[in-house]
């Protein structure tokens, strides 16, 4: 009879595909070897080497998980160094909205910040007032949300056309059911003056 060893969880986030798929690979070979060491009586010596294997797999694996939790870790300093740099003294409530993100827009932290930070950097260049620029960008990204629940896709899809439109490229949008036209901005921007 073999007893089952210890349970070893690891959380991924963010896009760790590699880390994912070499996990599922390990976890499978492990079901396989705990299958035949059933079967064999718990035989060690005859499954020596494939304990050794897997468990340098393992090994492999928990190192490639660890790469992948340092980037994400930089890329998450990175972000939050970038809405400071934006959003200056409303950087605050931009964190605050993109911690409540996972439950109210299906997007991580990490990927708020990154929105917002692009958004907030178009709206600021346009010449948004800094006291309107946080609750500006909130309100795309919350747009870009509905968006995407509307009309399919991801949220990040739905922001960066959003986004586009501020580039002055219209086709992304489109998919979203928005039509605009450079003639049409051209004439509201001559009627305002």
């Amino acid at each position: 009879d073999v007893m089952a060893g210890p349970t070893i969880t690891f959380t991924i986030a963010g896009d760790a595909r590699d880390a994912q798929r070499a996990l599922r690979t390990v976890g499978a070979e492990a079901d396989r070897l705990d299958g035949r060491l059933e079967k064999s009586g718990g035989n060690f010596d005859k499954w020596k080497d494939r304990l050794v294997t897997a468990s340098t797999a393992i090994v492999g694996v928990a190192g490639l998980v660890g790469k992948e939790l340092i980037n994400v870790a930089s890329e998450a300093e990175q972000s939050l160094g970038a809405v400071d740099s934006v959003f200056k003294s409303s950087s605050g409530q931009i964190k605050q909205w993109a911690n409540e993100a996972a439950n109210n827009l299906g997007l991580s932290a990490h990927q708020y910040r990154e929105m917002a930070t692009v958004i907030g950097s178009q709206l600021k260049n346009l010449g948004v007032p800094m006291n309107q620029l946080a609750g500006q960008t909130n309100d795309l990204i919350t747009l870009g949300a509905d968006l995407a629940a509307t009309f399919g896709g991801t949220t990040a899809d739905a922001v960066e056309a959003l986004s586009a439109v501020f580039r002055g490229e219209f086709d992304p949008i489109e998919k979203y059911g928005v039509s605009i036209k450079q003639s049409d901005i051209n004439a509201r921007l001559a009627a305002k003056g």
